[in-house]
């Protein structure tokens, strides 16, 4: 196929250079007089509060991710848990969800023990294992 036909003697259209780098500087001297410079302040955050005798004497359940709640080292059985609570009748509940745990039995868990025990329960995160 010959194309060579279609071609004129004209050459290729060109963009001219001077308007772009007109409107590159003025682009450049907007966004420089836009700019705010004014130094970053620090945010204050407030100093905590509390007793941390108060989570040293939370009673600690584990979640793992079976979703099965574990105290002290031996596991619960879902019948026993409310039952070993309120024997224990702890002032505030600590529940640990492992790192693979599912959020649903997170729920389910804090709903069951808020409602049987009526104290409060906290759910926090356990460190992460050292190797």
């Amino acid at each position: 196929m010959n194309l060579d036909r279609f071609r004129t003697g004209e050459e290729t259209p060109s963009i001219p250079l001077t308007a772009l780098v007109d409107v590159l500087f003025l682009m450049i001297i907007f966004l420089v007089l836009g700019a705010n410079f004014d130094p970053v302040e620090t945010v204050r955050l407030p100093e905590a509060r509390g007793d941390p005798s108060t989570a040293a004497s939370a009673l600690r359940l584990e979640l793992r991710a079976d979703g099965v709640l574990w105290l002290e080292g031996r596991a619960l059985s879902d019948s026993t848990v409310i039952a070993t609570l309120e024997a224990r009748a702890p002032h505030t509940v600590l529940l640990l969800p492992d790192a693979r745990a599912e959020v649903g039995a997170l729920f389910r868990w804090y709903d069951r023990i808020r409602q049987a025990l009526d104290v409060p329960v906290q759910v926090g995160v356990q460190p992460p294992e050292r190797r």
